[in-house]
């Protein structure tokens, strides 16, 4: 039976997560992009605001029938794909913007994997 408070409990934290990770990331790396930290900070997560339901829902729509990497794919290029346009408002050009979200995510899932991780290196 699935406990959906849980997964409902799971989504917001995963969702904080990623707001916290991916608005501090994009401010950090904004300059380079040429786009001001407030501004990147704000892109991401307005970004995030907008794909996270998807991505997490899509999720669970898609693993059962790819597996864990091949879903893992589509859902990090939906993020990245959908959130491009938020840095391209933000002030970074198409590449930039399209690359800023690339490393953004990156980070975010980065700070998803860690706990994982972690147990696996010291297990």
């Amino acid at each position: 039976m699935i406990n959906e408070a849980a997964i409902r409990q799971a989504q917001l934290g995963a969702w904080a997560l990623t707001l916290a990770v991916e608005g501090v990331v994009a401010a950090l790396l904004a300059r380079p992009f040429g786009v001001a930290p407030s501004r990147a900070a704000r892109a991401a997560i307005a970004g995030s605001l907008v794909s996270h339901p998807i991505v997490w829902w899509a999720y669970f729509q898609l693993l059962p029938a790819y597996g864990y990497w091949p879903t893992f794919a589509m859902i990090e290029a939906f993020a990245v794909l959908s959130e491009t346009p938020f840095y391209r408002l933000a002030g970074a050009s198409w590449p930039r913007a399209f690359l800023l979200s690339l490393l953004v995510n990156a980070a975010s899932v980065a700070a998803g994997l860690a706990p994982w991780l972690i147990r696996q290196l010291a297990g």
